[in-house]
C-alpha cells in the first residue's frame, strides 16, 4: 500500500508503517486494486470516512471502481453517511465525487503540507 500510495501522493507519501498502524485500528478497511490503486476506509458506527484514495494511473475507472468498493463496505456495515477531504485543486476526484452523488460540506484553510485548501464532501446513504 506504501508504495501505491507514494506513486499516486509522492509529496506527501506514507510509508509502510503508517498503514499497519492504521490499517490495525478497528473498523479500518483496506484496499488495492491491481491496477494501481489503493482505497483506505474508516467506519465509526454509523458514519465512515475515506481515509485515502487514488490511482497511480488516471482516466482508466479505478478510482470509480475503489470508490463502489467503498460504498458497499460501508452500507454493508450499515453506514448512513460518508465523508472525504479532497485537495480543493483536485477536480477529476471532484467530479468524480459529485457525480456519485457527494456534496461540499466545508473547507479546511491551508490543510495540505503544500498550504492547499481541502473540501470536505459528505454523502448519505
Amino acid at each position: 500500500m506504501a508504495a501505491v500510495h507514494g506513486a499516486v501522493f509522492p509529496d506527501e507519501p506514507w510509508d509502510a508503517a503508517s498503514f499497519a498502524s492504521l490499517l490495525a485500528q478497528p473498523g479500518m478497511f483496506g484496499w488495492l486494486d491491481e491496477r494501481g490503486g489503493l482505497l483506505l476506509l474508516r467506519i465509526v458506527a454509523d458514519e465512515a470516512e475515506i481515509i485515502t484514495i487514488g490511482a497511480v494511473t488516471k482516466r482508466r475507472g479505478i478510482g470509480r471502481t475503489l470508490l463502489q468498493v467503498g460504498l458497499e463496505q460501508a452500507r454493508s456495515q450499515g453506514v448512513t453517511m460518508l465523508h472525504l477531504e479532497v485537495a480543493a485543486g483536485n477536480a477529476p476526484a471532484r467530479r468524480l465525487y459529485e457525480v456519485s452523488g457527494f456534496q461540499q460540506a466545508g473547507l479546511r484553510k491551508h490543510y495540505y503540507a503544500n498550504g492547499e485548501d481541502a473540501v470536505v464532501m459528505s454523502l448519505t446513504l
